[in-house]
């Protein structure tokens, strides 16, 4: 017994904690599902809120109110299902003040007409959101709501004659009109004869015999045809509610007018401009009352209907309108669905039945019994309870035809020409158009006995014929899909319709420059989706076996997104309906929607994933070989060539037998693309045969080798395609080298001509894949070689390199060098040194300056420094290790830090931004080596000497420049990795990533975050560092490209006095640029960093209140001390001035510091700076040209006389001396400046009472007229400045300079000889 207890106790415990563990989940659940309501609900009662107010004032509301109404229910677009169960206490409380306000009136016109207005804009933007058959429901439909809302909708009518379409001018008279016709549609339901609840028509009227006309629906309906040829969205309601109403039983006789008004209008209006939004109307509202109305009503006007479809079909208006075309669709099926009473095909395919009990009874597994057959079927009721079941909306008119009396079942003749009809649809040009016909032949198509049924399967599956365009392809995959979907595609059509279907998922015909197919392809996968769901298991195994191979090869390598999606949707939806098939469920796991989202990696990594499988392998290589290879689009040939270098690994064997010799032979076809990537295939196939460790035979090398030749003999290099194919077969020399396949000397020689001839080439993508093949080749087929062969192949290069007068060949011949195996360079590495160096540097002449072979020469550069340095293994690379370390900090890295200057500016931009890239690479390259170099050498002093040696050798082979000799030969420690040294890294690269391109900011800022972290800890040549990494963390995720995000970090680098200059350089071309948000980042990161925080202040000066503007004196010294050394160093050069306005960056940025107060009064150290940046700017205005740079530098004077005394007469005087320059625009401008500094600070600046003479003075002379008028005004204002030593200064500045300027030019003869002449006459 206790052990009974003690069980009972443990089995009560488990419980209670299962039950403790549940109820702790059902808690988590529902606080989830309370956070969500109440976050919706949140939102709800905001919308109340609203609502009340509107209802509160009887919608006498605020246009506002109804607008935040209206876009909180515009939010819920894409998921109006939130909204559904809200919508009654939205619209009723909105519909019961329309009623009230309706009530108190006696005609429509005494309405307020905005207040309906607001009203309805709320309920149309329902409509919008969750659809007119929804908000419908809810509408109030009382019969004695009907007449006043048609009196309301004529005014409407009346009043709303041109509105504007636009959402920003419009007062909602489309959404009243659209709402009112909406309400109608419902109110026209009511079931009560229209004529008896018309008060217009008298008790007289009744007592005719004849049933008397109803004026009331005569109003709807004429309102409603003046609607249908409106272009907005009150057409489709207009339509809604003439079906509504034309389909009433007692409206037989005004529906058979309506037929007739509009065969009068389609044949009257075709050709009018009314008749573009007449005739879709017209169709509209045919497709809607065929659509809700009766067989029995609607069978005496379907003739008529027929012909007025089949006529406009013909016509030329319906061939121009898609959407003409799409709704003839609809109505010709639908007049085809009256002809043919409602019946269930029960001759259909169906896999399961409508009834649970039944699909549960089906439980033998000895057959396919899973679907009833015609048998099942033979009982009247089982027959009635399944029409019920599949068409439960026309139960009331279902016609049931047993099996016995099918072929009594007469078609009218008129049903073969709308199955016609509907065939030619599918062929349409558009896609609209085949989908609707598609539908209409699956709905049609279930009311037909099996023997017709059977003839419209086999004329969609004509359809798919060669001589058939890619529509027809399209729309007949559409309709086999919407046939399979309802089990009227029969098993047995299905041995026929598999091989068709995978043709369409291959379906790519090309068109000139491009290809069709992706919607043939698109709508096949959706035929496969079908099946899947459509047909049992058992049935579809054999025919899956055919299809699953071909969609996941469309999966992997189809050109579209959709379509690889697409197809991967269909293997999925077959996996899973047809069972754990082929490995679908491995498969399913990788082939999903987002791996297929890029295509490389769908290319290069699923599909490799799939070819594991024996099953799939063939299929995939198959559709790369046949579709792929030879495709239009470059890019996908390139992919596939890599693509099927992937698979080689599973197939060897086949690749070298069979594969590999189908590529040779295709490399020399006459078709472009075919032999392109055949022979970029052949060539990646080679190497990852190679790289598989697999071994050619003796005729496969031979066949390999002789392709290159071939190709040469061919002269495929010529004509079109040339560029590509030479590209191709530098691959392929890549390939060959890499694989090791033995050349004759006469092949090799062929091959190094056309290396040679591919590195000169003028398209960079050939010379980069040339350099790749070129070092392929020297590596496995040049060595060892002789000092001759060496001397020979680097002594081509190099001259090429600096004497070839050919750009391009430069370019190939600097990528050559940085391409040699390390066994070419050891002896020859510093004439390449030199040579590279000497490539790298701007050149003097404009003309021949080459952006592309400067970027090559620095990245050569790098790459013969890493290739020594990784050769440090060589016996012979020991001797000269101390002299290349000394080469290497010194001549290498002197020339990256001179390339970072490099600022060319050509036709296409910064070309020199290329440049600094390529610069920024190799300094980090090298950094690492230098560390690498100097952590392993020990005799500094000796490496030391030979820095000096190695720099007079510079000094006479390059012609170095005597500075750059000086700093060689008079550095205390040369080649020691000094703070020197390290600042220059640092500082320019930390230049770079403050200057005004993006790209270049984001590598400076990601090369200087990996230099600063990753070099070795024990070489510390680099001040600060443990501060810059505290400001530099290592995080990947920061934006250097953000200047916003970059900017206040690199600011902060400005306490460190050795990396100001760099960095205060690139801030003022940052501010001073053309992109309004860097400038004002970099403007605002700077002004913060000066600014002096409260944590900052002395104890002593805790009371005084800290401004947010006060600036740090020290910070602001420093600053100034900056700026003018940066005016010194850039004195009279151009470089750093933006080139689209010619407008000095440093004054901008000058005239930014000073309009903000930086350099306040109250700064002793801002008299100095001010006084110098006078003085340096008055060396700028002699011989100045540049109008812009002129006028910014009047707005830095005044700044500085507007706010200092001691330096304020010396900007004032510069200024007066302006007031004589020969440009009108300068002078304005100057006087203006001048007046406005007059009247500020006039008392101080001028003696006695001259101020108002003065300003009178600037204010009446003409400023840009004649030169002599505005002189004799600049000498009088002269003269009434303090001081007759700077009146002196002023008459030197104001006709000396100018003069003297004047003398040194050369002026033309005659003065309109040229256009500066006519430039400066005119002051600009």
């Amino acid at each position: 017994m206790p052990a009974l207890n003690s069980e009972a106790m443990v089995d009560d415990d488990d419980i209670m904690m299962r039950l403790d563990a549940e109820a702790a989940e059902y808690e988590a659940d529902n606080a989830l599902a309370r956070e969500t309501h109440q976050y919706y609900l949140q939102e709800w009662q905001q919308l109340q809120q609203l609502l009340a107010c509107i209802v509160t004032s009887q919608g006498a509301a605020e246009l506002s109110t109804s607008k935040n109404a209206q876009s909180i229910i515009a939010k819920y677009q894409e998921q109006s299902h939130l909204l559904e169960p809200h919508l009654e206490d939205i619209i009723l409380p909105l519909t019961s003040i329309l009623e009230t306000a309706t009530a108190k009136v006696r005609d429509a016109s005494d309405l307020d007409m905005d207040f309906v207005k607001r009203i309805c804009m709320i309920i149309h933007t329902l409509v919008t959101v969750c659809g007119y058959k929804t908000v419908v429901k809810f509408l109030p439909h009382q019969a004695h709501n009907l007449e006043i809302t048609v009196a309301i909708l004529e005014r409407c009518h009346q009043e709303f004659k041109v509105s504007s379409i636009s959402k920003e001018e419009r007062t909602g008279e489309w959404e009243t009109e659209c709402t009112l016709l909406l309400w109608l549609s419902i109110l026209v339901l009511i079931p009560f004869d229209m004529t008896s609840v018309d008060t217009s028509l008298s008790e007289s009227s009744f007592s005719e015999k004849h049933e008397p006309v109803s004026p009331l629906v005569e109003r709807i309906i004429q309102i409603c045809k003046d609607y249908l040829s409106s272009p907005g969205p009150v057409r489709e309601m207009a339509g809604v509610l003439l079906s509504r109403l034309l389909t009433r039983p007692d409206m037989s006789d005004n529906l058979l007018s309506f037929v007739n008004w509009t065969q009068l209008m389609l044949a009257s209006t075709q050709d009018t401009p009314t008749g573009v939004f007449l005739v879709p109307g017209v169709l509209g509202t045919l497709a809607a009352i065929f659509k809700v109305g009766g067989r029995d009503i609607l069978i005496s006007i379907a003739s008529l209907a027929w012909q007025d479809a089949s006529d406009l079909a013909c016509s030329q208006i319906a061939g121009r309108s898609p959407l003409l075309r799409k709704l003839l669709m609809k109505l010709i099926l639908r007049i085809g669905l009256t002809y043919l009473s409602p019946r269930v095909a029960v001759w259909r395919y169906m896999q399961g039945t409508q009834s649970l009990a039944r699909n549960l009874g089906n439980t033998s597994v000895a057959g396919d019994h899973s679907f009833p057959y015609a048998e099942e079927l033979q009982s009247d009721a089982n027959m009635r309870l399944m029409c019920q079941e599949e068409n439960g909306a026309l139960e009331n008119e279902a016609v049931v035809l047993s099996m016995s009396n099918e072929q009594e079942f007469d078609i009218p003749e008129v049903v073969e020409d709308i199955i016609g009809r509907l065939l030619d649809g599918l062929k349409d040009k558009d896609t609209v158009v085949r989908w609707s016909a598609a539908k209409g032949i699956g709905q049609l198509t279930n009311r037909l006995t099996s023997g017709n049924a059977d003839d419209v399967v086999a004329s969609v599956m004509d359809l798919f014929s060669v001589c058939q365009g890619d529509g027809a392809w399209h729309g007949g995959c559409l309709a086999l899909a919407e046939l399979a979907r309802r089990g009227l595609l029969l098993p047995k059509r299905l041995i026929e319709v598999v091989p068709v279907i995978i043709q369409a998922l291959h379906y790519d015909v090309r068109r000139g420059p491009h290809s069709v197919g992706a919607h043939v392809r698109d709508a096949a996968a959706y035929v496969c989706w079908a099946f899947a769901r459509a047909y049992s298991p058992l049935l579809m195994r054999d025919h899956f076996k055919q299809l699953a191979p071909s969609l996941l090869a469309i999966s992997c390598y189809d050109r579209e997104v959709n379509c690889r999606r697409a197809a991967s949707a269909a293997f999925q939806e077959n996996v899973g309906r047809q069972g754990d098939f082929l490995h679908g469920i491995e498969i399913v796991n990788t082939v999903n929607y987002f791996a297929l989202g890029s295509r490389s990696y769908s290319y290069k990594i699923v599909a490799v994933y799939v070819a594991q499988f024996d099953e799939y392998r063939g299929s995939l290589i198959e559709e790369l070989l046949q579709s792929k290879i030879g495709h239009w689009d470059r890019g996908i040939r390139e992919l596939a060539a890599e693509a099927l270098s992937c698979l080689a690994k599973y197939e060897s064997a086949l690749f070298e037998d069979t594969i590999l010799q189908t590529l040779i032979s295709r490399s020399l076809s006459s078709d472009l693309n075919l032999r392109h990537g055949a022979c970029l295939a052949a060539a990646e196939v080679v190497k990852a045969l190679h790289e598989c460790g697999f071994r050619f035979s003796s005729e496969k090398e031979k066949a390999i080798a002789n392709m290159v030749p071939a190709i040469e003999k061919a002269r495929l290099y010529r004509g079109k395609g040339g560029e590509i194919m030479r590209g191709a077969v530098c691959r392929l020399i890549e390939s060959i080298g890499i694989a090791k396949i033995p050349l004759s000397q006469k092949f090799q020689k062929t091959i190094m001509d056309t290396l040679d001839e591919n590195l000169k080439h003028p398209n960079s993508q050939i010379q980069v894949s040339a350099v790749a093949g070129f070092q392929a080749f020297v590596k496995f087929y040049l060595l060892p070689a002789t000092a001759t062969t060496i001397r020979n192949v680097v002594t081509k290069h190099v001259e090429a390199l600096n004497k070839d007068p050919n750009p391009a060949k430069r370019r190939g011949a600097a990528l050559a060098l940085g391409a040699l195996p390390p066994e070419y360079l050891l002896d020859s590495w510093r004439e390449v040194i030199n040579a590279l160096c000497f490539a790298s540097s701007l050149e003097e002449n404009v003309d021949d300056r080459d952006a592309e072979t400067r970027v090559n020469a620095v990245r050569s550069l790098k790459s013969v420094c890493k290739t020594l340095v990784d050769a440090s293994g060589l016996a012979t690379s020991v001797a000269i290790s101390k002299t290349f370390l000394a080469v290497l900090k010194g001549q290498v890295m002197d020339c990256f830090f001179s390339a970072l200057d490099d600022y060319a500016i050509d036709n296409r931009g910064d070309v020199g931004s290329w440049v600094r890239e390529a610069a920024m690479e190799g300094i980090e390259c090298c950094a690492h080596l230098l560390c690498q170099c100097v952590s392993t050498s020990k005799d500094l002093e000796q490496i030391r000497s030979e820095t000096i040696q190695v720099a007079i050798d510079a000094k006479i082979n390059t012609e170095i420049e005597s500075d750059m000799f000086y700093k060689h030969t008079h550095c205390d420690n040369a080649c020691v990795l000094d703070e020197r040294f390290g600042i220059k890294i640092i500082g320019g690269l930390a230049k770079q990533a403050v200057e005004k391109i993006d790209h270049v900011r984001d590598i400076a800022g990601r090369t200087l975050q990996r230099l600063i972290h990753s070099l070795p800890v024990d070489i510390s040549f680099i001040p600060h560092r443990i501060e810059l990494e505290r400001l530099m963390p290592k995080d990947t995720s920061i934006h250097w490209a953000d200047p916003g995000e970059s900017f206040p970090q690199f600011v902060q680098i400005l306490q460190f006095p050795e990396y100001r200059p760099f960095l205060v350089s690139g801030i003022v071309i940052s501010i001073g640029g053309l992109a309004e948000l860097l400038g004002n980042a970099a403007l605002k990161s700077l002004l913060n960093s000066l600014k002096l925080k409260s944590s900052e202040v002395r104890m002593d000066d805790s009371a005084v209140e800290i401004s947010s503007n006060w600036y740090d004196p020290y910070r602001v010294g420093w600053l100034g001390e900056e700026l003018v050394h940066l005016l010194k160093v850039y004195a009279g050069n151009d470089r750093v001035i933006v080139p689209a306005i010619k407008d000095a960056v440093t004054q901008k940025t000058l005239h930014s510091l000073l309009s903000r107060g930086v350099f306040s009064e109250s700064q002793e150290s801002a008299v100095s700076f001010e006084l110098e940046v006078i003085k340096l700017l008055q060396t700028e205005v002699r011989g100045c040209r540049d109008v812009g740079k002129l006028i910014a530098i009047v707005n830095v004077l005044s700044g500085i006389a507007s706010m200092r005394k001691a330096a304020s007469n010396e900007a004032l005087l510069l200024l007066l001396a302006l007031l004589s320059h020969r440009y009108p625009k300068v002078r304005k401008i100057t006087a203006e400046q001048l007046y406005l500094l007059l009247i500020q600070r006039g008392e101080e600046l001028m003696s006695g009472g001259s101020i108002n003479t003065a300003l009178d003075l600037i204010s009446e002379t003409c400023w840009d007229g004649p030169l002599e008028g505005s002189a004799e005004v600049k000498a009088t204002l002269t003269s009434f400045a303090v001081g007759q030593k700077r009146m002196q200064c002023s008459e030197n500045m104001g006709s000396q300079a100018p003069r003297q300027e004047y003398k040194k030019s050369s002026a033309p003869s005659d003065e309109n000889e040229s256009y500066a002449s006519l430039v400066d006459a005119a002051g600009y």
